[in-house]
């Protein structure tokens, strides 16, 4: 089959993280629907299994597949841009930096985001990638129209009044309804943003967070495993005027020791553990506060350059603090010492079936293990505290969770399956991964 885009066959693909790989049959990059529609029709002919991906930054094996891998990096233009109704048509595998710039450049801007930007669009929205604010909701939340290429190489459009039910589902997919070429999301005007950080006590943390959750904007926090240290983010609507760093400090800041110093810390660590702790305490400054105001894409994301492996859950809202204090227990009781930060965020409800903040106030649990060090225990020990709060897993992150576990978890669980049963009832866009979270 003669493309525009690029086949190959047997490319190892590997994720952001390198903690998965696989060797599909074939690894295209259409940069046309009809060649996309060519290679599901191609998919299903030979009985293999067909998958999208994207900027690969998922932990869990959600993209891996031995079958046909399409890649649609291609699929990053602005189609079309309505101003008057501030809604914006856009390619699926448009990355979030390269949106976020192009928003801006028309006045405009996603109402939340997730602290990374390297995604693409439409993997972005399928895992339900979310920032912070208990009156926001993630990325999946700002879509509003679907354009899908189904099973049978035609093409679905969705959105509130047309294949409504499908919609409803689409919007956190994990990509096992088809593949999702177009995105159309509902913007807000441009805005800025203040943003101010403390780095204190993590008892001072937990008490300054649970009094922002209501009254700021966004809010987030870090605790610095086996410290009494913790950083406490807080960004608030601004009409003042952008405050930015100067490049220097920007770069020393960003650059040297937030990525480079840090990634140096992990290295050691990795070799030396029983140092890990006082190295941590040495180079973390307490009682640290910076404050500046600047775009909201510019304060919401940050240059992460130092490989992980994550997890993540979300927990309702009133158990966030008692689950956070047994994982902090937890974690100090590990007889390998942990040096990357636990992250907590919090997020409303929302609607959409698979979305785990589905029907409730939320708050988000994140650990994460450097690099090429061993995850378990940790992450064992953290999902079985999760579970006894019936927390969610991120559909883009570690877990270990099966249908049968999470069906209970979710009360539309049955309204996604109508529509994965209507549009791929043979599993033609399944993965291993999505047999175990979907089907078996």
């Amino acid at each position: 089959m003669r493309m525009e885009g690029k086949t190959t066959l047997s490319n190892t693909w590997v994720n952001w993280g390198r903690n998965q790989k696989c060797i599909p049959s074939k690894y295209a990059t259409p940069t046309k629907t009809d060649e996309v529609a060519k290679l599901v029709c191609l998919g299903v002919a030979e009985r293999q299994k067909v998958r999208a991906v994207g900027a690969s930054h998922s932990f869990s094996r959600l993209c891996a597949s031995e079958g046909i891998m399409i890649d649609l990096s291609n699929f990053n233009s602005i189609i079309g841009i309505d101003q008057e109704h501030m809604q914006v048509t856009v390619g699926a595998g448009i990355r979030l930096f390269d949106l976020n710039r192009e928003l801006e450049s028309h006045g405009l801007a996603l109402p939340n985001l997730g602290d990374i930007d390297r995604q693409s669009l439409a993997g972005a929205i399928s895992t339900g990638t979310h920032g912070t604010g208990i009156n926001y909701h993630s990325i999946s939340q700002a879509v509003i129209g679907l354009k899908i290429v189904t099973g049978d190489g035609g093409i679905l459009e969705c959105s509130p009044t047309e294949n409504q039910n499908i919609f409803e589902a689409a919007r956190v997919s994990l990509g096992a309804l088809g593949v999702i070429i177009e995105v159309t999301l509902q913007c807000v005007p441009a805005f800025r943003l203040r943003a101010i950080e403390q780095t204190t006590s993590i008892n001072n943390v937990l008490e300054l967070f649970e009094d922002a959750i209501g009254t700021a904007d966004h809010t987030e926090f870090f605790w610095f495993p086996h410290t009494e240290i913790g950083t406490l983010k807080i960004n608030s609507k601004t009409n003042d005027s952008p405050s930015y760093r100067s490049p220097y400090k920007a770069f020393l800041s960003d650059e040297v020791i937030a990525n480079g110093g840090f990634e140096l810390i992990n290295r050691y660590a990795k070799f030396f553990p029983q140092r890990a702790q006082k190295i941590l305490e040495n180079q973390i400054s307490t009682e640290r506060r910076i404050s500046y105001v600047a775009s909201s894409h510019k304060v919401f994301c940050s240059a992460r350059r130092v490989r992980f492996i994550e997890m993540e859950y979300a927990v309702p809202l009133e158990c966030l603090f008692e689950a956070f204090q047994k994982v902090r227990e937890a974690t100090n009781q590990l007889d390998h010492p942990i040096t990357f930060p636990i992250e907590v965020r919090v997020l409303g409800a929302d609607e959409i079936p698979l979305s785990p903040a589905y029907g409730r106030k939320s708050g988000y649990i994140a650990v994460h293990v450097y690099r090429g060090n061993p995850t378990e225990p940790y992450f064992q020990i953290v999902e079985n505290i999760m579970r006894t709060y019936d927390g969610r897993p991120h559909w883009g992150k570690v877990h270990t969770r099966t249908s049968q576990e999470l069906s209970d978890l979710y009360p539309e669980w049955n309204k996604f399956q109508l529509a994965l049963e209507e549009l791929d009832p043979d599993g033609h866009f399944s993965t291993p991964y999505l047999d175990r979270v979907l089907r078996n």
